[in-house]
């Protein structure tokens, strides 16, 4: 599970990179702009959720010690 969040993490990482990238290229009006900043910024309940996921695996994996 350790390699899934850091690899979430590095996703994450990434996708601000394109952001920033696309900003500092005049692409800020771009489907793909948006598309990223919809991912980042405007799934709240998508990372809530995801976050859940990963916490009751690892509780569970924990339980089963």
């Amino acid at each position: 599970m350790q390699n899934t969040i850091k690899l979430l993490e590095k996703q994450h990482d990434v996708l601000v990179q394109v952001i920033q990238f696309l900003d500092s290229n005049r692409h800020s009006d771009t489907p793909v702009r948006e598309a990223v900043d919809k991912i980042l910024n405007h799934s709240d309940t998508l990372h809530k959720g995801a976050e859940l996921e990963l916490k009751s695996h690892e509780i569970g994996r924990l339980t089963e010690c």
